[in-house]
């Protein structure tokens, strides 16, 4: 049985999906995906939120997300989705390799000057991001694997985690909870990876 909404008897998935995009909120208390016909979804360099949703039933940030697809449905179907532009500076959790979810801040590469690289059609497709943690480290994301850090995160018990590696993870969230109250201007200006100020010609 289906969990898609509005699918009837002369309908399958593949039919439903087409021609359909999903797109997520960019307001940072909702981030929820929605599913929209292809041209509904947000204009490059312009936000989307769920207001702008054709379908009343999941137009508003309050209402619930409707089933989101798996990896293999996103495969079977060729699904296309559209990730939220979230601002520099932000609190994030972000999943790289074998390493739980680990809290960093969304942060320019010092050596390009900027924090997000969009894919051919102009949407985010990877975040520079500066981990948390003894030492600092900075990565390129992929978007999927990124999520505003939220409050009700709790800290999961990882047993592959040992040592110098454990103490990072916990200095890492003790480190979250402190920028949490923090601005993104205010986080940027703690960051440990600034940008080199260029040697004047002469």
């Amino acid at each position: 049985m289906s969990l898609l909404p509005h699918l009837n008897a002369n309908e399958d998935e593949t039919s439903y999906y087409a021609d359909k995009t999903w797109v997520q909120c960019e307001s940072p208390r909702c981030l929820k995906w929605r599913l929209v016909p292809k041209g509904d979804e947000a204009d490059h360099g312009k936000s989307w939120h769920c207001h702008m949703n054709p379908d009343p039933l999941f137009n508003h940030c309050s209402i619930p997300q409707g089933p989101f697809p798996n990896n293999s449905q996103f495969k079977e179907h060729d699904l296309e989705v559209v990730h939220s532009l979230l601002p520099v500076g932000s609190l994030v959790l972000v999943k790289a390799c074998r390493w739980p979810w680990w809290p960093a801040i969304l942060s320019p590469d010092p050596n390009v000057e900027e924090y997000v690289r969009l894919d051919s059609e102009g949407y985010v497709e990877h975040y520079h991001v500066e981990f948390l943690g003894k030492p600092h480290s900075r990565y390129w994301a992929a978007a999927k694997h990124v999520q505003l850090y939220h409050t009700s995160f709790t800290i999961p018990k990882y047993r592959n985690l040992r040592g110098a590696m454990r103490m990072s993870y916990e200095v890492a969230m003790e480190e979250a909870a402190k920028v949490r109250e923090m601005g993104c201007e205010e986080r940027l200006q703690i960051s440990h990876f600034q940008p080199q100020e260029s040697e004047p010609d002469d």
